[in-house]
């Protein structure tokens, strides 16, 4: 089903369109995740989104040499990659960040960052050089990551950054 599911985003691939989702790509990678992490933590005056990104991330760096499973080789890739490919860094980076805007904010707009989240991963497909199931694994990965940072962040009672909740609580 892999295969065939790569092969049916690749059978999109559109000249005109392929500068556009190229960009696209190489601006929503993992270490643009994780920068945007911190400046949320600044804004937040908290190390929770920075570092649950961050260990998002470092995490999929250590899967991607453990499991050193190769990225598909169904048609030329439009980006170069040098590492594995399960988990997609890409899709762990978004997924974390989405998980951390989510945990923090808790409103409407989040379905937007979700759905970027979603564009990151299906982006991976278009350029050629992950599975399906490297994208799964990556959301899953990413959102399990932050919900454990989460978790021990408010066990230890550091401050994880403003909810809905909080402020409607301090504002009364």
């Amino acid at each position: 089903m892999d295969q065939q599911i790569v092969e049916f985003f690749i059978s999109l691939r559109n000249p005109a369109l392929d500068p556009i989702i190229v960009i696209f790509t190489q601006v929503t990678g993992p270490t643009v995740m994780f920068l945007l992490a911190t400046v949320l933590s600044i804004s937040q005056r908290s190390a929770f989104p920075a570092s649950a990104v961050l260990f998002a991330n470092l995490s999929s760096t250590l899967l991607k040499a453990i499991l050193e499973r190769p990225r598909p080789q169904l048609a030329p890739h439009l980006v170069t990659e040098t590492n594995f490919s399960l988990p997609s860094g890409h899709a762990v980076g978004a997924a974390a960040l989405a998980t951390v805007l989510t945990l923090i904010f808790r409103r409407w707009w989040l379905v937007i960052v979700w759905l970027i989240a979603l564009f990151i991963g299906l982006a991976r497909l278009y350029v050629g050089v992950h599975w399906p199931s490297d994208l799964l694994a990556g959301w899953a990965l990413g959102c399990m990551v932050v919900l454990g940072i989460y978790g021990i962040f408010r066990l230890a009672k550091l401050p994880t950054g403003t909810t809905t909740s909080t402020r409607e609580t301090t504002a009364k």
